[in-house]
């Protein structure tokens, strides 16, 4: 049997380094010409970071383009998916990431050797999660597991600063790394087809 996986692409697919020393930090603060650090565990840059709107805007607006042309890939996130496609699943990115910025999320996809058939830039996920039946979704987002969760769709979410305070549930697994990702992947296809095993 094949299966529809839903993918994100940032915090997922890309390695940012660490929570502390983020390529975000990074930039922040090479841009800002201070000490950016970490001082609170949340989604929101601006919290996180403790910036204006307007600091962030003009942070965002000056270094968005080379952190998702920069931005290392997880290089087992690599493997794991040739294998899937290799294994005749679909693989459907969907990102939050704007449109106006498919050609360097297309280009950065071809440069890593990641393979997908889909790529979606989709703020509200659950929704076509849905339309597009999904059988599985990896995020790292809190809020978009929850919401892909209730539409009756387990999620794998990957354990970053800002889920920190979320342990999952029934429909949600929390994992550290890609390891845990095909481990889990494994258990998936084990209740479902009881075959399909990951090299």
């Amino acid at each position: 049997m094949k299966y529809n996986f839903g993918i994100d692409i940032d915090g997922v697919l890309t390695d940012e380094g660490p929570d502390h020393n983020s390529i975000w930090q990074q930039k922040m603060n090479e841009f800002f010409d201070r000490e950016i650090t970490l001082k609170e565990y949340t989604y929101d840059l601006r919290k996180a970071f403790a910036l204006s709107d307007q600091e962030l805007n003009e942070f965002i607006q000056e270094n968005i383009e080379e952190i998702y042309s920069s931005v290392k890939a997880v290089e087992k996130a690599r493997k794991i998916l040739k294998e899937l496609y290799d294994q005749g699943h679909r693989l459907i990115l969907i990102t939050a990431r704007s449109e106006e910025h498919r050609p360097i999320t297309e280009n950065w996809l071809q440069e890593n050797n990641i393979p997908y058939h889909e790529l979606h830039h989709e703020d509200q996920k659950a929704p076509l999660a849905v339309e597009k039946n999904i059988s599985l979704f990896i995020d790292d987002k809190k809020e978009n597991a929850v919401e892909i969760a209730a539409r009756n769709i387990p999620v794998i979410l990957v354990s970053k600063y800002h889920n920190h305070d979320f342990d999952g549930n029934d429909q949600i697994t929390k994992v550290k790394d890609w390891d845990e990702i095909k481990t889990n992947i494994e258990l998936f296809f084990s209740k479902n087809t009881h075959s399909s095993k990951l090299s």
